[in-house]
């Protein structure tokens, strides 16, 4: 496996909404806008599919760098942007594919969603 798949870290995660869907949405967008200009550059990917009929959400979100989750973690949580969303939405489960640092891991633990945690990555690669 290469290098810099096993570098990589995915967040799968499910999300309860908590606002009409067109609030949700335009707070998510605000949001996702800041983190493609503002965001730490090793985040590669975000992205969130709902429908809206339904309050649940799927967000995917990777990562090059495993060790830079927690500078965006600490970059994000002082945002207005992702104080409101928490108030539109609420995690449920995450689902973390790659090995997080210690802080990380602690930091989600404390979210108390994690269901799952596959860390050993045993094949892949990244173009």
């Amino acid at each position: 496996m290469e290098q810099a798949a096993r570098e990589r870290i995915t967040l799968v995660e499910v999300l309860e909404r908590t606002a009409p869907y067109d609030v949700f949405t335009a707070t998510l967008q605000a949001a996702v806008q800041r983190l493609e200009t503002e965001g730490v550059s090793t985040l590669l990917s975000i992205q969130f599919h709902a429908r809206p009929e339904d309050t649940e959400v799927g967000a995917v979100i990777t990562f090059a760098d495993s060790r830079r989750v927690m500078e965006h973690i600490r970059m994000i949580s002082g945002w207005p942007e992702f104080k409101a969303l928490l108030g539109v939405a609420r995690p449920v489960d995450v689902r973390v594919y790659g090995r997080l640092g210690e802080e990380a891991q602690a930091w989600l633990r404390t979210m108390n969603v994690v269901s799952k945690v596959f860390e050993s990555p045993v094949a892949g690669f990244v173009r």
